[in-house]
């Protein structure tokens, strides 16, 4: 089959472009974004349909491709595509295929590659992929898929049973809860009847005892109430009012401090505001301020005034003071010592270069003095030595005994020689190395006579200087004495800036002159007014009435709290006098009442005294009188609910009905005692049993769906093992695939592999259980595919897809491959090329690259049958 041309209507950023193939080989050419993808799927969306949703175009609702295809008996198909409804044939049919398995051996995109090259079995999973998808009518990978759905089926009866077997247990226990629920309503139905029984008991005591009590008040009293105490309550208003009176009023207490007269006395003396300031203003303090810096300024600047007077020009006093150097007689001292050190280090140096030399010379002189061995020499007699003693040995063992003797002397003679011509090599290496040392040390002095003789040359350019700098000092000096200055840098200084002191010093004096008039005016203001007093003592004089003022301030400061204590004192005693008056009238009332009763006594203590005694004899009487008046009122209380034939009446209708209590209880003998507690609940739980006896699940119902379930599920199980088998028979014939598609891989492998891997790689196994790929290097090692380099691995994988699509279809397949090279060199690159060209002899090949060498090669090598296609950058 041949694809002649492929038109992408609309196919991602492809719109109403074509694509023309060669029969041969077709190289695509072009950078990213160029749409080499996009085409490698359109043409198989062409060929078998069903492309990826990322495809889909870019603008526009429609998406359809078409193409022209030859088939190998002549007949040529077109195929127009509407890939939103795809209704067209899939033409991979036509080579024994299907879009599957079409896709599996002749399609190569970018991401099955990836796929290979990222993972380390991703090689043995896509060959695995590609062979199970061998067939016209589907592979045995697809009806072993289809053959899982009984499980499906199995796991629902399971699930089935388990949950007949759920309902069955849950039935059961509900039955159990129900005849459990029963039990605790009838034992809480007895705790109520036995409850009501004691209550109604109780209230039945109760009325008896009402009863009872109301017959013995009657006849107790009748109708007449009894007597009371009236007389004497009067009195006991007395006393009670007289106690109540004494405990309220409030105890005298004594005052102390100055009484409310000397606090008046004391606010009558005290002075009246002063007027004026009581402080120093801040603003005449700022003032004064500048007046005592502006004059301690200029006293400092007065005492720094320039002396003695001269007639001496500013320039020349200046130049002086630039040309005096009193550290110039200390570095000229210095620098000559320095000098002196340094000729004297000169001097050693000299002498320890001159003595090296001399010791280098003669260890020099001394090694040429010493003869160089000749090894040569020595070698050769002691080979003659050797030679000679076989000859000796030799005629010895013939029997010349004597010719013997003279031969071995000889050769004795000649090593002895030949050990004694090294005599002098120890002796001339000895004297070498000394003669080295000296060198060393020779050139070591040099070097520090080198360094001794730069520091003596600038110790003495120090000297100079220092000579001239003293020079240029000790004339500035004279002409000193000669103006009649001193011969001080910084007096000069001075004496040449006097005109600036002096204008400096008017300015000083002048604010000095400003500030007094400031703080004269400001005093002025003030009222401090005196021109013959220095300002310092009109200062001091005016402070001082400031403090006079504050003093009389801070007392008169002291009049609102006075008078805020003078009318806290007039309150405190008038509530003293309060007191008192309370307390006598208090005193009055107990002795009156004590008078009532009876009693005597002055003091407070004897009066409360008598009124306790009093009140004791009294509280017995109030409390017989109190027992009276309570079993009265107790009386009319009882008589309040009815009469006594009415309570007897009442009494003999509660024993009735305790009567008919009883019997009720009687029903519930046959219960054990319960805890009476469970009487409130009894209502509930008679209501739960009803409404748990309506909706109550049937065990015998239950039972039978667990029957029902577990035939279902038997028969599934069957259906399981069943299908089971015939996947282990679907197994066993892809296993057989598996060893026929082995062989051919292997044949594929052997005969384009060489040539792929420039010889590295000689030959290749495929296992058929697993179609594991190995290959054997030119070392007879062998190597899991797997294992190799991205570059071996993506030219393995892409060999064996072509091997595959060779073996399983039924007329020669096309391939199309994006980016198959992008792992290889250049010297692999331009191999796998050269197959695909050899290749295309017999198939269509259709390739996809953005290398420029596979461009240069297409270039080069193409043929009639090929071309080449270089693709431009789609527009975003």
């Amino acid at each position: 089959m041949r694809i002649e041309s492929v038109t992408a209507h609309a196919f991602g950023p492809l719109h109403d472009r074509t694509l023309p193939l060669a029969p041969g080989l077709t190289v695509v050419s072009g950078v990213n974004e160029s749409a080499k993808s996009s085409w490698h799927a359109a043409i198989r969306a062409a060929l078998c349909g069903e492309p990826s949703s990322r495809h889909r175009p870019w603008t526009g609702e429609s998406w359809r491709v078409a193409a022209m295809v030859s088939l190998e008996s002549g007949e040529v198909v077109a195929v127009d595509r509407d890939l939103n409804d795809d209704a067209s044939p899939d033409i991979s049919l036509r080579l024994g295929l299907d879009r599957t398995s079409f896709a599996a051996t002749a399609c190569v995109d970018q991401a099955q590659l990836l796929t290979v090259l990222d993972a380390a079995n991703g090689l043995q999973d896509h060959l695995r992929r590609a062979a199970a998808t061998a067939g016209t009518d589907g592979t045995v990978e697809q009806a072993l898929q289809r053959l899982t759905a009984p499980v499906d089926a199995l796991r629902d009866a399971r699930n089935r049973l388990r949950e007949a077997e759920t309902d069955l247990t849950a039935a059961r226990r509900e039955h159990a809860r129900y005849l459990e629920l029963s039990t605790q309503a009838r034992s809480a139905a007895a705790a109520r009847a036995r409850l009501a029984v004691q209550e109604h008991g109780a209230s039945l005591d109760a009325l008896s005892a009402r009863v009872t009590r109301l017959s013995e008040l009657q006849e107790r009293f009748g109708d007449s109430p009894p007597s009371g105490l009236a007389a004497q309550e009067e009195l006991t208003q007395v006393v009670n009012r007289a106690l109540a009176a004494w405990r309220a009023a409030p105890t005298p207490r004594a005052l102390t401090g100055p009484s409310a007269a000397a606090l008046e006395a004391e606010l009558r003396a005290l002075p009246d505001f002063p007027v004026g300031e009581t402080a120093l203003d801040e603003e005449l303090r700022v003032v004064a301020s500048a007046y005592a810096t502006a004059s301690a300024v200029a006293a400092a600047h007065n005492e720094r005034r320039p002396s003695p007077r001269t007639t001496a020009e500013p320039s020349v006093l200046r130049g002086l003071a630039t040309r005096l150097d009193p550290a110039a007689g200390a570095r000229l001292t210095t620098a000559s010592i320095d000098v002196d050190t340094a000729r004297g280090h000169q001097d050693e140096a000299a002498a320890c270069a001159a003595r090296t030399q001399v010791e280098a010379d003669v260890a020099a002189t001394r090694v040429q003095e010493i003869a160089v061995p000749n090894p040569f020499l020595r070698n050769a007699l002691l080979a003659l030595s050797c030679l000679t003693s076989m000859v000796g040995v030799l005629l010895f063992l013939t029997g010349q005994q004597l010719a013997a003797i003279g031969v071995l002397v000889a050769a004795l003679v000649a090593g002895v020689g030949g050990a004694m011509s090294r005599g002098n090599a120890a002796q001339r290496e000895i004297a070498i190395a000394f003669a080295a040392d000296r060198a060393t040390a020779a050139a070591q002095a040099r070097s520090v006579l080198f360094t001794a003789d730069r520091t003596l040359a600038e110790a003495e350019g120090q000297r100079a200087v220092a000579v001239e700098a003293a020079r240029v000092h000790d004339s500035a000096v004279a002409e000193c004495a000669s103006l009649g200055v001193p011969a001080d840098r910084e007096t000069l200084w001075r004496l040449a800036n006097r005109p600036a002191w002096e204008a400096e010093h008017a300015d000083l004096v002048s604010e000095v002159a400003r500030t007094e008039k400031a703080i004269r005016v400001e005093l002025a203001a003030r009222g401090k007014v005196d021109a013959a007093m220095p300002v310092p003592d009109l200062l001091v004089d005016y402070e001082t009435d400031c403090k006079v003022r504050a003093r009389q301030a801070l007392m008169a400061a002291h009049r609102p709290q006075l008078s805020q204590t003078l009318a806290d004192r007039r309150q405190a005693e008038a509530t003293v006098a309060e007191a008192t008056a309370a307390h006598t009238r208090a005193l009055v009332l107990l002795h009156e009442a004590v008078t009532a009763i009876g009693r005597t006594g002055e003091r407070p203590e004897d009066l409360l005294r008598a009124i306790a005694e009093w009140q004791r004899g009294w509280d017995d009487l109030l409390r017989e009188a109190e027992a009276e008046r309570k079993a009265w009122a107790e009386l009319q209380s009882l008589l309040a609910s009815g009469t006594l034939d009415d309570l007897e009446a009442t009494l003999s209708a509660a024993q009735t009905h305790h009567a008919t209590l009883l019997e009720a209880a009687l029903r519930y003998a046959a219960c054990a005692p319960v805890d009476p507690s469970l009487a409130a609940s009894a209502d509930s739980l008679a209501a739960t049993v009803a409404e748990m006896a309506r909706s109550l699940p049937s065990v015998a119902e239950a039972e039978e769906a667990v029957q029902v379930a577990a035939a279902a599920l038997a028969e599934v199980t069957a259906e399981v093992e069943a299908i089971d088998l015939a996947s282990r028979y679907l197994t066993a014939a892809r296993e057989k695939v598996h060893s026929t598609i082995a062989p051919a891989l292997e044949d594929t492998l052997r005969t384009w592999l060489p040539a792929i891997t420039d010889g590295r790689y000689v030959d290749a196994a495929v296992d058929p259980s697993t179609l594991t790929v190995r290959v054997c290097a030119a070392s007879e090692s062998w190597h899991q595919a797997a294992h190799l380099s991205l570059g071996t691995a993506e030219q393995i994988y892409l060999l064996l897809r072509v091997a595959l699509a060779q073996h399983l279809a039924s007329e020669p397949c096309p391939l199309l491959l994006d980016d198959v090279t992008v792992q290889a060199d250049d010297s692999r690159t331009r191999a796998l090329l050269d197959l695909l060209l050899q290749l295309s002899a017999d198939r269509q090949i259709v390739l996809f690259a953005q290398e420029a060498s596979v461009v240069e090669w297409a270039q080069e090598r193409l043929g009639e049958r090929d071309v080449l296609h270089q693709l431009m950058p789609v527009a975003a």
